[in-house]
């Protein structure tokens, strides 16, 4: 029996897949879920542009992984940081110096930073385009050409025009001039000695150049064109840290990954790093992120409500608080549960008249009425004498 439920359960799975497939069709190009850099959530797991599949080869490797939206102290509690910033621009001067500060001040740290938003979304495009119905083929196409137009606006001789707000250089690095192309063959010191993978497909948006204090390192290369770099200052040297600049951050999304060449690339990634106290991933929108030098960013006596976990638990707490009240103190009191009296009793008869006629406040009345039940008890006990 055991033997046929382990050959069945398969076979109904499969089953139930294609019919999914059949009666929700083809996922149309205008609903795919395209944001990027976020790790979890409804949102960032199933991404195309995600980080869950790369943060899973960090726990693979036994990590334990979480996000945060800003750079706080609690960054101090953890051995990796991996970024992949919404935005083409560099880091502000203050996050790449409190990025730096962290680098500097810890043993064995490592920054895994993702320059540029280069995305996934049109590979993923072209790829089912030869798969969806006629009749969707032309969506795909507009969505195509949305993907290489977007954030891609170029003068005449190819270069980025950046909006007057956005800088184009940090600490780090400087981002200078646009750049199309395709690179086949990558190889470097982070792959294994003599290993090469002759058929990747690269494309490169930007041209990242890492500034020369910080000593530079091609840890893997695409033809000509650096892919990943290793910076270090005397700081990070004598820690045994590292900043680990990739220059193409489109090699470690969630859709990238189901390739197996790049998924060894990303695993050697994860193998350079340290992970005993565990990896965090930081999230941030095109505004960049917030740097914080306190773990709470309001200093009221009550700024600890509105930090995690309290910030989940107080508000479920007052309202099952608010139910409580309104269950157990109503406005006009509770019911309360008076024992049924026996109604055969004539005693209580006779209890409850005298209670009705106290509340009339007519002592006269009262008074005569008792005279007259005397007199109607006196006049039937001589009537029974006489009979």
């Amino acid at each position: 029996m055991d033997e046929f439920v382990k050959t069945v359960r398969p076979v109904i799975l499969i089953v139930l897949m294609f019919a999914m497939m059949f009666v929700l069709g083809c996922e149309q190009a205008n609903s795919l879920n395209t944001e990027y850099g976020t790790l979890f959530g409804p949102r960032g797991s199933d991404s195309l542009n995600g980080t869950k599949y790369f943060s899973e080869l960090f726990e693979a490797q036994g990590a334990t992984v979480n996000r945060s939206s800003v750079i706080d102290p609690n960054l101090d509690q953890y051995d990796t940081l991996v970024w992949f910033p919404d935005n083409n621009s560099p880091p502000s001067d203050k996050a790449v110096r409190r990025l730096s500060d962290w680098l500097g001040s810890g043993y064995r740290r490592t920054l895994i930073y993702v320059a540029g938003g280069n995305r996934t979304t049109e590979d993923y495009l072209r790829a089912a385009i030869e798969k969806v119905p006629m009749d969707q083929k032309e969506e795909y196409l507009r969505r195509i050409s949305e993907e290489m137009i977007s954030d891609e606006k170029t003068d005449a001789g190819g270069r980025q025009i950046w909006f007057p707000s956005d800088s184009t250089e940090c600490e780090w690095y400087e981002v200078t001039e646009r750049r199309i192309g395709t690179q086949k063959v990558v190889s470097g010191k982070l792959l294994p000695s003599g290993k090469t993978y002759p058929d990747m497909e690269l494309d490169f948006a930007y041209e990242v150049q890492p500034r020369k204090k910080w000593e530079p390192e091609v840890l893997l290369q695409a033809g000509d064109e650096a892919l990943v770099y290793k910076l270090g200052n005397r700081a990070t040297r004598d820690n045994q840290s590292e900043l680990i600049l990739v220059s193409q951050g489109s090699i470690l999304l969630n859709y990238s990954l189901v390739d197996e060449d790049k998924q060894a690339l990303a695993a050697a990634l994860v193998r350079r790093c340290e992970t005993r106290r565990g990896v965090l991933f930081l999230e941030s929108g095109s505004d960049g992120i917030e740097v914080r030098e306190s773990v709470v960013s309001n200093h009221s006596n009550w700024s600890w409500i509105a930090q995690p976990p309290l910030c989940y638990i107080v508000p479920h707490v007052l309202f099952l608080g608010v139910l409580f009240c309104f269950a157990y103190f109503p406005i006009f009191g509770r019911p309360k549960r008076v024992k049924p009296r026996n109604t055969s009793t004539f005693r209580n008869h006779i209890n409850a008249t005298a209670e009705l006629l106290s509340r009339s406040n007519q002592p006269n009345r009262a008074v005569n009425t008792i005279r007259d039940y005397q007199r109607a008890v006196a006049s039937d006990a001589n009537r029974n004498k006489t009979d």
